[in-house]
């Protein structure tokens, strides 16, 4: 069940639009379900911008400074296919941009980047331990549905919700739980393919391959059955990109960013569950490349029995 909570936050921790893309932890079912459906939402407000690798420090925007707020419906879906330990699931995003700057306002809905997985349950828990995990082991693709920054068709890029590009990663994601607490750990790494974007509005441009990792830790404290308060800390890296614009060819800075959270889950039936909470990218860091946001967030968890 935590690892619900877990694929929401991930999933919804999109630093800014020319960066988002598809979730960061695909929808998988780590309990004794079948189907798990699940409807998450958040909304949060860019509050800062932090520089590339070794050019400063954060700068926070003040009232001359573009206003952003952001909101993603993310709805996910996954299911044994073997009754066992085999299962695949989808994600998918719809992003809400709202931007503005004096008298010139932008708003935009877009679909993000739908996201495919297949996933192994590779170390079960057979009989119970002390300290032997349950381990869940994942390959997941991330197709450009969204629109990269490179076809935004608007002043302030609202229409961007994707990274535009084809991602393939893999991953393994640890859980254990005792009668009061439990902990997660995740680890995946994977390739953003390059890609050209020709006839775009700015000019042709020319992406490279770069790597992309997710490493996250999450601890929950459960008083009641029903009840569990718990917190996590991930962290996202994009490694350098090389671009050709123009015939200008370029480097990028590496795209580093931590979100932290804090949440409340609460079991709202035999099979439902409720999760509300907050997450900020400006508690740790350091962060490069990329804008800085706080948001709150509230999903809804159906699981189906086997």
């Amino acid at each position: 069940m935590f690892l619900l909570l877990f694929q929401f936050l991930m999933g919804s921790a999109h630093a800014a639009p020319c960066c988002a893309g598809g979730g960061a932890v695909p929808a998988l079912i780590t309990g004794d379900e079948a189907e798990l459906y699940q409807a998450g939402m958040s909304y949060g407000t860019v509050i800062g911008d932090a520089p590339g690798a070794g050019a400063g420090i954060p700068v926070f925007r003040d009232g001359l400074s573009i206003a952003e707020d952001r909101g993603i419906l993310t709805l996910s879906h996954a299911r044994l296919l073997d009754g066992d330990r085999l299962q695949a699931g989808i994600s998918i995003p719809i992003q809400l941009n709202q931007l503005s700057q004096g008298a010139r306002a932008e708003d935009s809905v877009q679909v993000g980047d739908v996201a495919l997985v297949l996933g192994y349950e590779t170390l079960p828990e057979w009989e119970y331990s002390r300290w032997k995990p349950r381990v869940f082991s994942f390959v997941q693709a991330g197709f450009p549905t969204g629109r990269s920054i490179h076809e935004s068709l608007t002043l302030f890029a609202s229409d961007v919700s994707g990274l535009g590009q084809f991602q393939l990663s893999l991953g393994s994601i640890a859980l254990k739980r005792w009668s009061k607490w439990d902990l997660n750990l995740l680890a995946r790494g994977g390739a953003v393919f390059g890609r050209s974007f020709t006839g775009s509005p700015g000019g042709d441009v020319v992406l490279g391959n770069s790597f992309a990792g997710t490493g996250s830790f999450g601890a929950g404290y459960s008083p009641t059955e029903r009840v569990r308060i718990g917190g996590a800390l991930s962290m996202e890296y994009q490694s350098p990109v090389e671009v050709l614009d123009s015939n200008l060819y370029s480097v990028t800075s590496e795209r580093l960013v931590w979100n932290a959270n804090v949440s409340l889950m609460i079991l709202i039936g035999a099979d439902d569950s409720l999760v509300i909470g907050f997450q900020d990218q400006t508690w740790f860091g350091p962060a490069y490349n990329t804008s800085l946001s706080r948001s709150g967030y509230l999903s809804f968890m159906h699981r189906v029995e086997r």
